[in-house]
């Protein structure tokens, strides 16, 4: 029971940064998305690392980066594993063949994971990128009828 609410508390910690940096919608959308990209993309632990080099050098929004590559956790994990497999095999032979491990053919099954985990970390990105943007925009602006000071926030 405690590690659910550690879990929970730590989400919402997450969503109150992201919602309440002090930068554009857009870079924080955008930064965001990187960090879904790479989070999903196998970079084998070099995720964070490589989402915050990417967000400084494309002048982004480096936290939201880094929270961003929280979605690939021991949660998600097996299902973007399993998503980026089933969607490259549709691409690639047109159905799901898990003969692959059986006759040793890690290659095959190497490529066809790549090939589809490229477009379902593609199109995470995309969708996470809408979606926070829409979410810090609609913060932004209930907290202003509320009376909160957003002046020193860019774009808002």
């Amino acid at each position: 029971m405690r590690k659910k609410r550690s879990l929970k508390r730590f989400l919402r910690y997450l969503y109150i940064r992201l919602i309440r940096i002090n930068d554009s919608p857009e870079k924080i959308a955008m930064g965001f998305s990187v960090g879904v990209f790479i989070g999903i993309f196998p970079t084998f632990g070099f995720g964070g690392i490589l989402a915050l080099l990417l967000a400084k050098a494309f002048k982004l929004n480096y936290i939201s980066a880094i929270i961003g590559t929280f979605i690939m956790n021991y949660f998600t994990s097996p299902i973007f594993w399993s998503l980026s497999y089933f969607v490259g095999s549709l691409l690639l032979e047109g159905k799901l063949d898990f003969t692959v491990f059986k006759n040793g053919h890690i290659k095959s099954f190497a490529v066809t994971y790549l090939i589809g985990n490229l477009i379902v970390s593609f199109l995470f990105s995309v969708l996470s990128y809408f979606v926070v943007k829409k979410i810090v925009i609609s913060y932004r602006k209930r907290r202003k009828k509320k009376g909160g000071d957003f002046s020193s926030l860019k774009n808002s």
